[in-house]
């Protein structure tokens, strides 16, 4: 069992690498604990919208949002769910690759661009495990997040709701262990191709292989993502140092301080040979 004190810390590191709230969550229907905030509380240094009333449809997005008119809203009948409303992401630099060396303080990672790369590891340091899942394991207010990346302005979603969305392709989907639900939930900008985004938030609605993730309490907060049969699909869970070893493939974010050295916020580690699609 987490005690208080770790349980801020994994908020903290999770929602400063995938993207801080978007705007207020709220509550599926039938699923009243969805997302649930008594295991893993928001960090108080980031305080999510929802503790505040969420805003009506007609009211413009929080600080830091697109201006409305570049952001497709209901009430003008234009699609939703476009790449205009991703927010940036400020996190720590993205580095994927895999390990060469593992020490006490440290790890040795090969980037998939070729150079070696050391990583500066302390007791700050938060370690996920992503292991194999299938798609039968989604379900309504399933929590997931996905790397997408918006098809067309042409092509919409086969969820049908008042308003048209715009169909994402995903790269990849990640089930969160329900002791992580609610971290992240938002919708970001994220930097695996140049207009992917990232999107964190429960299942509102299914079409087939089309999901609909929705990540607040209005109609323009959701992302319709097709997970094709191709799509990698993985747990997210937390994990611990033991599963950094030599050839484990890692997704990390770390902080490079100015003498240029790295220093690691988190580490997803693919296990049983799997491989963090982020």
């Amino acid at each position: 069992m987490f005690r208080a004190c770790d349980t801020l810390v994994i908020a903290s590191v999770i929602v400063l690498v995938l993207g801080a709230s978007a705007r207020a969550q709220d509550t599926p229907p039938e699923r009243k604990e969805i997302p649930a905030q008594g295991a893993l509380p928001a960090p108080v240094a980031t305080p999510a919208p929802a503790q505040e009333t969420p805003a009506p449809v007609a009211t413009p997005a929080p600080e830091g949002s697109p201006a409305p008119q570049t952001a497709p809203a209901a009430s003008s009948k234009q699609p939703i769910g476009g790449a205009a409303r991703a927010r940036a992401d400020r996190g720590p630099d993205h580095i994927r690759g895999q390990l060469t060396s593992v020490e006490a303080s440290s790890i040795v990672l090969r980037t998939r661009d070729g150079r070696s790369l050391r990583l500066e590891v302390s007791n700050k340091t938060t370690v996920f495990s992503l292991t194999r899942a299938s798609f039968g394991e989604v379900t309504f207010g399933t929590y997931v997040g996905s790397v997408s990346e918006q098809l067309g302005d042409d092509i919409y979603s086969p969820i049908r709701r008042d308003s048209l969305s715009w169909l994402h392709k995903g790269y990849e989907l990640r089930i969160f262990d329900e002791q992580l639900r609610g971290l992240a939930v938002g919708f970001t900008k994220w930097d695996l191709t140049r207009a992917s985004v990232m999107t964190h938030g429960w299942v509102d609605d299914m079409e087939d292989r089309v999901l609909s993730i929705k990540y607040g309490p209005t109609e323009e907060e959701e992302t319709d993502v097709e997970v094709s049969r191709d799509t990698p699909i993985q747990k997210l869970s937390l994990g611990n140092r033991s599963l950094l070893r030599p050839g484990a493939r890692v997704f990390a974010g770390a902080h490079k301080g100015p003498d240029g050295s790295y220093a690691a916020a988190f580490i997803f580690v693919g296990t049983d040979g799997t491989v963090p699609s982020m």
